[in-house]
């Protein structure tokens, strides 16, 4: 099969969501993946407006099964707008944030860039208030949910070896006892 689809690069799926994410939106002042376990307490006001984004779970793709032999998931996602209550008007700056990122996910349904194979269209799921998180109790939290789908592992239609090179001869010079009287064809050569 030609052009047969690689299997999703997973360091290259967060980095080209968390890029696009980041140059759509510069009014994130922090827009990241899995925070580190001493700054997973609420973020400084110099952080916020923050986006914190989680691949949470993976659902089985049945349909998806292309017959690659590659495990076909929808990856789903959460993308936690946070801003502070101290702010006039914040729980209206909070719900626009999270309006405007799930709109950005609605009309562009794609997440691919250089080198990020094996990801297909994204799905916008809910856009919600996210009250679960006990460090976040001071701040205004919205969570949009969506989801992708992605391939994992190999293709095994994946071409692999050489291109074989087309080679001509006239008859009665044919055949495998005539293999040195074979000349490689050219493309734009005039042929004797």
């Amino acid at each position: 099969m030609v052009n047969a689809i690689a299997g999703v690069n997973f360091d290259q799926l967060h980095d080209v969501i968390e890029e696009k994410l980041r140059t759509q939106f510069p009014v994130f002042k922090l827009v990241q993946f899995y925070r580190d376990e001493e700054e997973r307490k609420a973020p400084s006001t110099q952080e916020l407006p923050a986006l914190l984004l989680e691949l949470t779970s993976f659902d089985v793709d049945i349909d998806g099964d292309a017959g690659t032999e590659q495990l076909p998931l929808i990856a789903r996602f959460e993308a936690r707008i946070i801003d502070t209550f101290n702010q006039r008007r914040a729980k209206i700056n909070v719900r626009k944030l999270a309006a405007a990122v799930a709109l950005y996910i609605f009309q562009n349904k794609h997440f691919t860039g250089l080198g990020c194979y094996g990801v297909g269209g994204s799905s916008l799921e809910d856009i919600s208030e996210d009250a679960f998180f006990p460090e976040l109790d001071r701040f205004e939290v919205w969570r949009v949910d969506f989801s992708t789908h992605i391939v994992v592992g190999e293709n095994v239609w994946a071409e692999s070896g050489e291109t074989p090179t087309p080679v001509f001869s006239y008859a009665p010079e044919i055949g495998a006892a005539h293999e040195d009287k074979y000349q490689e064809l050219l493309f734009n050569q005039e042929v004797p």
